[in-house]
């Protein structure tokens, strides 16, 4: 339908797009576009300026096209003129002054959405251009300026009246059928889920869409390259340097399934100097197969790329229905990254009033997607802008991703024919940095190691009980003889040897003579319940008392009185042969290493985990390779935090270990006695106000993940000596900030971890705990912590479950028995959490479920869950309400399903943000109740938004 001056007509569904943006994050201008300053090498006349503009504004019916928005809709008209006075004059600050005309909000209210300003600095005067994407893009940008030029020297030049032609709004056409087939085709069974990096954090409670932005110049060895490929592959640079940008979100995470979208120009060639919103950004998708080479593949991505700009008279808004959608965060839709093209590099250079001008960008701050590379080609220094979403990439990652682009394009130019999967997509920075992290060849084993301690210091004491000290001397011959018996009993290499015994003498003895012997060695706490079952594999069995654990078994008494004719020799114990359980003695050996700066000079280790759990055995050896005694606890002191105040410090100990459950249980009696020390929070991620309680008592805190006789600590890792890798699923090595599974000396962790710039180690936690939900990242550990800050919840424990046939995360919480519990921690998690971290549901329990090693008993967490009832505490047996009922009948009609329920999740089930709009429009005629756009994301459930709908109707 034509726009004609004074008539009001509904806006596009390309511009409702925009405007739904605006109503996530109101009021913070994400739709203003990247704004200019022509800097000027003189004085401007301010009424000559003003003249100027005003004439353009007269020609170009677009910046006068206004809009007016309410809960409801979007409609815009033409108005036959406007006064626009230039802004700027009482301004003493250049700076300051531009970039609050660039950043400050549109109203969508029927006011103008153009914003000149004129500001004078001590050399130069700036004339700054803001303006709304509504009616403006960035050739609309090119062509104001041009015109702006001209119609300054026009007026100064006293040429009146204005004989310009007038140019009215140029209307896009509806998309041609055999567009509408093309993308259909093109993107069916595309699932947008695969598009997240594994760089980069979470998204935030409540996005912003702040943004940030780098610019990198191409090396000249890039930009050779690309050159000598075009004319090789008879393709223009824009398609090599974007299918070197496939290439370089693959090596980080996406795919192999990727679409990126393309601003693509969709002005006709008699509508060239049209300004408005004229730009679709389609969606390129492309499918990587690492075998293929980078010459095949380009052809791949040239063939799409000048199939889709044919296409392109399909926005965007339109295809949002195509793609299956299986979250809830606005970011995932067909694309999370875009690839620009501006063939003038975006330095444009002209003059006005007769002085030279140059354009220089101001960035509005802010990001509608995660990352945007921007290629901006010049003959003198082509370079690459990249846009980011600052909620989810930091600056560093973005550096480190424009280094490793021009050295991925160096890689693949030069050797065209080499398979995708082999090219190397490293930078200069991570080379530098990964080179210089210490990796040695094998330095022994934990014997060795041990048996050193033994030469050098035989009378230094290796065991502290009540009952006396052991010295490393006493122990090594208890050890020995410990080999010598199970020599007699017909033990060989390789044979397991289960020790059944209470932490102690004959426990270190037993383990250490297991190991001299060339066993494996398997630890069982005798109070344990399951000690038959936990020996029955073990050829046999080495016992402190007559606990005979299993009669098929033969049981052998740890015992010293046995004549050692010859004293094993630990060198004989090969690094590549079996320590524990899936355990070599190398690994141990780099875990010992690695984990010996935790324990400060003549400072004593205390031992008192349970031996059912494999940090008992971590314990042992982090105090008897660094030469340091090693304090044996009670069990009781897991429970009674002033016993465990006292041993720390009667015996002076430097390093304590114990779970989450055990220092939450023993912390508020430690006072004073936590001071100084190290303190190892182990086998599960720390909870934040645990952490800060010890660090208040001025302990040196550190996450430990520990498993199997050794650990993986987090931050503050010393690096020194580490034999560490950081490895993709299909084993390749990955840079700096790129999240993967920590190696250690070859072994697999099963944590998760990236390499900081530094050289060191941030790790994540358990690769178990991090989970892929509809494509948006989430931590466990980051939601418990979340959960834990509300002030009821004493300790929380979340797992992930599926409901009908979508996965939701469910909490068990810890807190006293309240009766809105559950929806008060709801409200808290939609201001700590983004959408898709946000448990479903609540369980409340009096304590978590432990194992006999307390840790927290997941299987008992899921179990739980499995259980949980409803959302907010509905019963599980009461009707829906009249006001569920319709929210249900409104997600059934835009849903177009049959299936939905009061639990059902709008944006799992097909939903999308114009969906949305129309649910929270539908809402509001049918109840009265306006809505944000924003809650139908954090409420994403019929039963959720119900409940948001009778609270709001009540305080009206």
């Amino acid at each position: 339908m034509p726009t004609t001056e004074g008539t009001r007509i509904p806006a596009t569904r390309k511009e409702e797009g925009l405007w739904l943006l605006e109503r996530l994050v109101p009021g913070e201008g994400v739709n203003n576009v990247p704004g200019v300053a022509l800097r000027v090498a003189g004085r401007l006349d301010r009424a000559v300026l003003q003249e100027a503009v005003a004439r353009i504004v007269r020609r170009h019916d677009a910046l006068r096209t206004v809009f007016h928005a309410d809960d409801t809709r979007l409609t815009k008209e033409v108005l036959p003129s406007f006064p626009l006075r230039l802004e700027g004059e009482d301004s003493t600050d250049v700076d300051a002054g531009l970039r609050e005309l660039i950043t400050r909000p549109f109203a969508l209210d029927g006011t103008p959405l153009l914003r000149v300003g004129l500001y004078h600095g001590p050399e130069h005067d700036s004339v700054g251009v803001a303006v709304h994407h509504l009616i403006f893009d960035g050739t609309s940008m090119s062509i104001f300026l041009e015109e702006l030029a001209a119609a300054y020297d026009a007026v100064l030049a006293g040429d009146l009246p204005d004989a310009s032609e007038p140019v009215p709004l140029w209307p896009e056409s509806e998309p041609k059928p055999a567009s509408l087939a093309f993308w259909r085709e093109h993107l069916r069974g595309f699932d947008a889920s695969g598009l997240e990096l594994w760089c980069g954090g979470q998204e935030s409670a409540q996005p912003t869409l702040r943004g940030e932005q780098l610019v990198r110049a191409f090396s000249p060895e890039a930009k050779d390259v690309v050159t000598a490929l075009q004319k090789d592959l008879k393709a223009p640079d824009v398609v090599l340097l974007l299918a070197a940008y496939y290439l370089l979100l693959h090596a980080h995470g996406a795919g192999p399934d990727l679409a990126v979208g393309f601003p693509v120009n969709v002005r006709s060639q008699q509508a060239q100097r049209a300004i408005g919103y004229h730009v679709n950004i389609v969606p390129l998708r492309v499918r990587i197969d690492p075998a293929e080479t980078f010459r095949a593949f380009s052809r791949r991505v040239r063939d799409l790329f000048f199939e889709a700009i044919a296409h392109a008279d399909v926005p965007m808004d339109v295809l949002l229905p195509e793609v299956e959608r299986a979250d809830s965060s606005w970011r995932t839709t067909m694309f999370r990254h875009v690839f620009n093209y501006l063939p003038f590099g975006g330095r444009a250079a002209t003059s006005i009033g007769g002085a030279p001008a140059e354009v220089a960008e101001i960035d509005p701050g802010h990001s509608k997607f995660d990352l945007e590379f921007v290629i901006l080609p010049s003959a003198d220094e082509s370079r690459v802008k990249a846009v980011y979403g600052a909620e989810v990439l930091g600056g560093d990652d973005v550096a480190l991703l424009l280094e490793r682009y021009d050295a991925l394009l160096v890689a693949a130019a030069s050797a065209p024919d080499r398979p995708l999967g082999e090219l190397d997509a490293w930078g200069a920075t991570d080379r530098r940095v990964l080179d210089t992290v210490a990796k040695p060849a094998s330095q022994g084993t934990a014997l060795t190691a041990i048996a050193r301690h033994v030469r050098e210091t035989p009378g230094a004491p290796a065991l502290v009980t009540d009952e006396g000290t052991t010295s490393y001397r006493e122990l090594w011959r208890a050890a020995s003889a410990v080999t010598t018996l199970l020599a007699d009993a017909g033990t060989g290499t390789g044979d397991q040897v289960a020790v059944v015994a209470p932490r102690g003498r004959e426990l270190a003895a037993a383990v250490l003579g297991g190991w001299l012997a060339g066993a494996t060695v398997t630890t069982v706490d005798p109070g344990q319940d399951d000690v038959a079952e936990a020996v029955s594999s073990a050829k046999i069995v080495l016992g402190a008392a007559e606990t005979a654990p299993h009669a098929s078994i033969p049981w052998r008494p740890i015992s010293y009185a046995v004549t050692v004719a010859v004293e094993p020799d630990p060198t004989a114990v090969a690094a590549d042969s079996p320590a524990l359980t899936g355990v070599t003695h190398g690994e141990l050996a780099a875990s010992a290493r690695h984990s010996a700066a935790l324990v400060p000079p003549g400072r004593p280790v205390l031992w008192l985990t349970s031996p059912a759990a494999g940090a008992a055995v971590a314990e042992l050896l982090l105090a008897l390779t660094t030469g340091a005694p090693l304090v044996v606890a009670p069990d009781a002191a897991r429970a009674d935090g002033r016993l465990l105040a006292d041993l720390l410090t009667r015996h002076e100990v430097g390093v304590v270990h114990a779970t989450p459950a055990v220092w939450s249980r023993v912390v508020e009696h430690l006072g004073e006695a936590a001071g100084g020390r190290t303190a190892l929070i182990g086998a599960e991620p720390a909870p934040a106000p645990l952490v800060r309680t010890l660090r208040a008592l001025e302990a040196d805190v550190h996450t430990v993940y520990s498993g199997a006789g050794r650990w993986v600590l987090a931050d503050g890792m010393p690096v020194a000596g580490l034999e560490a890798d950081v490895v993709a699923p299909d084993g390749r090595q990955l840079p700096l900030g790129v999240r993967g599974e920590l190696r250690l000396a070859g072994m697999a962790t099963g944590v998760l971890a990236h390499w900081r710039t530094d050289g060191s180690l941030h790790v994540h936690g358990p690769r178990e705990r991090q989970l892929s939900l509809g494509g948006t990242r989430v931590d466990l550990a980051t939601v418990e912590d979340a959960l834990t800050a509300y002030t009821d919840v004493v300790a929380a424990a979340v797992t992930a479950r599926v409901t009908d046939g979508a996965t939701e995360l469910v909490a068990v919480v810890q807190a006293p028995d309240k009766p809105q519990l559950a929806a008060d921690l709801a409200r808290h998690a939609e201001t700590a959490l983004p959408p898709r971290a946000r448990p479903a549901r609540y369980v409340r329990v009096d304590a978590l479920p432990e194992t006999a090693v307390h840790t927290v008993d997941r299987a008992a967490v899921a179990e739980l869950a499995a259980t949980a009832g409803p959302p907010a505490e509905v019963p599980a047996e009461a009707a829906p309400d009249p006001t569920t009922t319709a929210v249900m009948a409104l997600f059934a009609k835009l849903l177009k399903r049959t299936d939905v329920t009061e639990d059902t999740n709008f944006f799992a089930s097909g939903g999308h943000s114009l969906l949305a709009a129309q649910l929270v429009q539908s809402i509001q005629k049918q109840t009265g109740v306006r809505l944000k756009l924003s809650a139908a994301f954090s409420h994403p459930t019929p039963a959720a938004l119900a409940e948001l709908i009778t609270e709001r109707g009540s305080t009206r």
